[in-house]
């Protein structure tokens, strides 16, 4: 007995000891050479390291040479990589995650409120009232005529939508458009209205819908299409100076360095926005971008006019293109109608707002994208509408066949199980909100079983599918924790559980923001784990988001944020 003991002890020790060395398996093989390490530039110590090499991978250091990560294993075997001019950091047990990576979100400067051309954020405005009142602030620094500009109202929370009656209490001396934080619905006031000649003989264009009043009279809310007959002409729109701008930019990014974000996607890239990209990389501003060209200027990238670049801070290798409509604004086409009555007529009649555009011309535009040998990551929403994407794909796919493509569909977010199983065989990526924390409530007119089926995380985990997570903002807030936090709890407002099947893990979704994140943009082999030969993009947390209770993921604060082995925050 006491052999058979002595045998199994030595197991657990070799057991034990195999891990180890895997860890450090640079520090090993070079000693075993009789080698030295390479001296470090930084090493972080004493810390709780999700690799994501594995699930459930962990380790105590990271030796980082220049930009990138020289060795990853336990505090021992990283020493061995210290010299007399390097630098070490102890974590004192903090949690090391890989830099996150929002693949989609509409980045925007930030000013101050009362500067003319600032639009207000309306994201936290809870009431009616407040809103009113913040509008009537604003217009009292206004000049008389110039339009007024807000964005990401929710109207659960204000309890109603901000008709044009509501916003008139604000102000009838300034034209005034606040954006609903779907993106897709809008609200003006009668100024707008009686400037753009929209009264109740305006017709509803295709994919676009105008709310109206029992007597026919639009109520000044806008959706989707409909938006685009809205303008400023006749209103002064005020316009920062270039470097205005540019320090509106800076500080926004330093804000989502601050939250633990080292690359992010601007899934609506215009050509005066390349030059603000291509002004910051010059100058190291410590931020990667991956811009998606709106399909607005498609003709600029094939001419050349906007450049193809795949740089480690600039990429411009794919196009953003809409098919179909809204999530929380409620206009996404659907197969079944919505779990509400229909205003209108009083029954379950109502199925969304339909695309602009026919199957035919989505082919023929997916074709020549697709040809063209750029990525495609398009918004759609209902699973009618992803269908429809789908088989564009497919199209494509058939007339001109490509490999390792990795189109994307942008929020893919009402599926089902054949929309699922065609995603995994056509290679196509979706890329969920994770936003049930924020806009849940809106979310409930789908009904429980469009639910157990809307942003799939889980199912997509189960089928092998790849896929990445995006904050949309300012659809939703940037911070990665609280989308950590909508990915594993999907609790409403309200405290309304939406679709619990689809919960996952925190290091599943940790694996979403980050290694799906970068696998989305062909550049896994990069960044997106803490493994030797990464960029050394680092996010340190003061707790541990797979240890502590669900619940408090969105409170956990970030201490340090690393990019190419440069503290960039704090």
């Amino acid at each position: 007995m006491r052999n058979i003991l002595v045998v199994f002890a030595a197991f657990l020790v070799a057991g034990i000891l195999a891990a180890q060395g895997a860890r450090a398996q640079q520090a090993t093989a070079l000693a075993a050479a009789g080698v030295q390490p390479q001296q470090a530039d930084l090493i972080l110590t004493n810390g709780n390291v999700i690799t994501l090499r594995a699930k459930g991978d962990r380790a105590q250091a990271i030796a980082i040479k220049g930009a990138t990560i020289l060795a990853v294993g336990d505090t021992t075997a990283i020493k061995t990589f210290e010299g007399p001019g390097t630098k070490v950091i102890d974590l004192h047990g903090q949690t090391v995650v890989p830099g996150f990576n929002d693949v989609h979100q509409h980045p925007a400067p930030v000013y101050t409120w009362d500067k003319p051309y600032a639009s207000l954020e309306l994201d936290t405005v809870s009431s009616m009232r407040s809103l009113i009142g913040l509008l009537r602030r604003k217009a009292a620094v206004t000049p008389k005529g110039m339009i007024i500009r807000g964005v990401g109202y929710n109207e659960i929370k204000l309890g109603a939508q901000p008709i044009r009656d509501s916003l008139d209490l604000a102000t009838t001396e300034h034209p005034v458009i606040l954006s609903q934080a779907s993106g897709h619905v809008s609200a003006v006031n009668s100024y707008l209205l009686r400037l753009n000649h929209i009264g109740k003989e305006t017709k509803d264009p295709p994919g676009g819908a105008l709310e109206r009043f029992p007597d026919g009279e639009p109520d000044g809310i806008i959706k989707e299409s409909a938006r685009g007959l809205l303008t400023a002409k006749g209103a002064p729109v005020p316009e920062p100076t270039r470097e205005e701008e540019l320090d509106g930019y800076r500080l926004y990014f330093h804000r989502l360095l601050a939250s633990g974000i080292t690359s992010l996607g601007d899934c609506w890239t215009t050509p005066g926005k390349v030059k603000i990209y291509q002004t910051l990389v010059a100058e190291h501003f410590p931020l990667r971008f991956n811009c998606y060209i709106g399909v607005d200027f498609l003709d600029d990238v094939l001419s050349g006019k906007i450049p193809r670049l795949q740089t480690d801070f600039l990429r411009i290798e794919g196009i953003k293109i809409f098919h179909g409509n809204s999530l929380s604004g409620k206009t996404c086409w659907l197969y079944e109608p919505y779990d509400t009555l229909d205003p209108a007529t009083g029954k379950k009649d109502y199925f969304g707002i339909p695309p602009a555009r026919s199957q035919k011309a989505l082919d023929s535009l997916v074709l020549k994208i697709h040809r063209a040998g750029l990525q495609i990551a398009c918004h759609s929403n209902g699973d009618r509408e992803i269908d429809m994407v789908l088989a564009a794909f497919e199209y494509a796919q058939r007339r001109y066949p490509r490999v390792d493509v990795r189109h994307r569909i942008e929020h893919c977010s009402i599926t089902n199980e054949e929309i699922l199983d065609r995603l995994a065989a056509d290679s196509v990526i979706p890329v969920f909100h994770s936003y049930a924390n924020e806009l849940g409530d809106q979310l409930r007119v789908y009904g429980a079983k469009r639910l157990s089926m809307m942003m799939p995380t889980q199912s997509a985990i189960d089928k092998g599918i790849p896929w990445a997570m995006h904050s949309d903002y300012p659809v939703s807030r940037y911070e990665p924790m609280y989308r950590l936090d909508g990915a594993v709890n999907r609790v409403a407002p309200s405290g309304v559980v939406l679709g619990a099947n689809q919960r996952i893990g925190a290091e599943d979704a940790i694996y979403a923001y980050c290694a799906g994140g970068a696998y989305t943009t062909h550049e896994e082999s990069k960044k997106g784990k803490i493994i030797p030969g990464q960029f050394a993009d680092l996010v340190v947390l003061d707790a541990d988001p797979t240890t502590v209770e669900p619940s408090a993921i969105r409170g956990i604060k970030v201490e340090m944020t690393l990019v190419g082995g440069q503290v960039v925050y704090p």
